[in-house]
């Protein structure tokens, strides 16, 4: 009696099992492509409807949560570089919306002025509260395993892509 039937089978299965799962997978990836690339262009239409650059969006977005943020700070919630940030503060003190304080370069840090609150907070705001409400959609605990699970996304991804090299 032989089992070579049930072996290729068995083989069979499991090499369509991979290949579904690789096509899940690349699927996956570009849906998760497609919602970063959708989430930019979300924030950036807003900021143009706004008057506003992306960076200099970002920025007025970071001091309205919080006000009094170094440069670096700015860069990290905004997710721009040095430059960008460095340039758009710049134009935006220029135009009075945010003032630097500090007694160095080093302890600078952004405020809103007068101007920037009263042109800018309001739409802010509710550009804060679609965004609670966009979340509210979620339950709990939908939001406890939607965090979790992008986290392990972005812990995998580090891990893989620290892995690499190039040289």
């Amino acid at each position: 009696m032989s089992t070579a039937p049930d072996a290729t089978r068995t083989t069979d299965a499991a090499a369509e099992s991979a290949t579904a799962h690789a096509a899940q997978t690349t699927e996956t990836i570009r849906a998760i492509d497609d919602f970063y690339r959708r989430t930019d262009e979300l924030y950036r239409q807003t900021a143009w409807r706004m008057g506003l650059a992306d960076c200099a969006f970002d920025i007025l977005y970071a001091l309205v949560n919080e006000d009094g943020l170094t440069q670096k700070q700015l860069c990290e919630r905004g997710f721009s570089s040095k430059q960008t940030v460095h340039s758009s503060v710049k134009r935006l003190q220029a135009k009075d919306l945010i003032v630097l304080r500090g007694d160095s370069p080093r302890t600078m840090r952004a405020y809103l002025t007068d101007r920037g609150r009263n042109e800018y907070e309001r739409h802010i705001r509710a550009v804060l509260n679609a965004e609670m409400e966009a979340v509210g959609i979620f339950s709990d605990e939908e939001q406890r395993r939607l965090t979790e699970a992008m986290a392990r996304y972005i812990d995998a991804l580090d891990a893989r892509l620290s892995a690499l090299t190039f040289r």
